[in-house]
């Protein structure tokens, strides 16, 4: 064979190379990143001008997303990172012995959202983690098709007090009058990094489209005398999306005990 023929041949392959869809190349890692997210829930009250108000959250808001193409037998292991920040702040007043207290709660939750190639929607495992009880927000039900994802950070807080007052004063009988209540006020506003994995077993070959979704809820309750007042608010700041495909052992997803693997 020539040499023309040769250059010729690698001419045309070169040209067909460079003639395929940028698609065709599956992708074996995806990585995303905010350095400043917008979302962020408040709560506060204060008897003075407002009475106490219920709790609030955000909708489900997607706040970082990315694509990867799957081949077959292959599982999705994501990584999720973020900044989970959350002000709690009470403050309780109290005369003549009587109760009085605060509270207030905030949360965020993540959970991620994959939209497959056919367009249906599934959620990576965890989905349905703990969430802090007893305190002034709801607890979320866990429902596979709205799955109440996993707590980034959730704290409540609640302050007490039975004081008998200021500006105390006796008359002739020996009876004690306060005019004025003590005060006590706790606040803790904290801001942490926090990364959480999931898993999607079994993915369907084909470009996934993987979609951080997140929600902040805040809350406040007065109780006693409700002379106090009460704020709440949680917010997220940077965030971080890393998403692979992997193979696990055989039918293992995630939950599959290997204890007895041989």
């Amino acid at each position: 064979m020539s040499n023309r023929v040769v250059t010729a041949i690698t001419a045309l392959a070169v040209a067909f190379l460079s003639a395929a869809p940028a698609f065709a190349q599956s992708s074996k890692a995806a990585w995303r990143f905010k350095e400043v997210i917008a979302l962020s829930q408040s709560a506060d009250t204060d008897p003075t001008t407002t009475p106490p108000a219920g709790p609030t959250e955000t909708a489900w808001v997607n706040i970082l997303r990315t694509h990867i193409k799957t081949p077959n037998l292959k599982e999705l292991a994501i990584g999720v990172s973020l900044q989970c920040g959350i002000l709690t702040d009470t403050t309780v007043r109290s005369k003549g012995g009587d109760l009085d207290t605060a509270a207030a709660q905030a949360r965020i939750r993540v959970r991620v959202k994959i939209t497959q190639p056919d367009g249906t929607v599934v959620f990576a495992e965890p989905d349905n983690g703990g969430v802090v009880t007893g305190g002034v927000l709801p607890v979320p039900p866990v429902d596979p098709d709205d799955p109440r994802g996993i707590s980034y950070c959730d704290r409540f807080q609640k302050l007490e007090a039975r004081f008998a007052g200021l500006n105390c004063t006796a008359d002739d009988e020996g009876v004690v009058t306060c005019t004025d209540p003590e005060t006590l006020r706790l606040l803790l506003k904290t801001l942490d990094a926090n990364h959480f994995n999931f898993l999607h077993a079994n993915a369907v070959p084909g470009v996934q489209t993987i979609e951080v979704q997140a929600k902040a809820a805040a809350g406040v309750a007065l109780g006693g005398t409700s002379l106090g007042a009460a704020g709440a608010e949680a917010f997220v700041g940077s965030g971080a999306l890393y998403v692979e495909t992997i193979r696990l052992v055989k039918d293992a997803d995630g939950t599959t005990d290997l204890d007895n693997l041989r």
